[in-house]
């Protein structure tokens, strides 16, 4: 795979129910893994998948069996992009940038954004017929080959 413009490209789709959970994040470990990241860079990106899979699933199908969460993930140069889709309203995710998260530890509110922002090299949000949710992880440099 010395090409570096060479493309990889998966997409799992799945109900709106957190038992699917651990199926997305073992895909995307093994998925990384032969892609050479890090085992730390698979981690943090599992994390924030898996926050944002969660959030898709809760806040935007809110559980609705007949609601769908899709994940794309794409391969190309040296990074790895996650795409969270849901069926929900949306929110209003630039408001949700800007404000700070509420210090409580015990709140939920504003966690999920931090969660992802601090185990992802980029996290980007949009709206099309659905929140979506990208997150980047870029490859750890050649020692990720060990």
């Amino acid at each position: 795979m010395g090409n570096n413009n060479h493309l990889e490209y998966m997409t799992l789709t799945f109900p709106s129910d957190l038992k699917y959970l651990g199926a997305v994040d073992a895909a995307v470990q093994d998925l990384a893994r032969e892609l050479l990241f890090s085992q730390d860079a698979i981690n943090d990106l599992g994390t924030a998948l898996i926050e944002a899979c969660s959030n898709a699933i809760e806040h935007g199908n809110k559980f609705s069996p007949d609601k769908r969460v899709t994940v794309a993930l794409k391969f190309q140069g040296d990074t790895l992009t996650a795409t969270v889709k849901d069926e929900g309203v949306g929110f209003d995710y630039e408001k949700a940038l800007r404000e700070e998260p509420d210090p409580d530890p015990m709140s939920e509110r504003g966690r999920g954004i931090l969660i992802m922002r601090a185990f992802t090299d980029g996290l980007g949000f949009n709206y099309a017929e659905g929140m979506i949710v990208e997150l980047t992880k870029r490859r750890d440099g050649p020692e990720a080959a060990e």
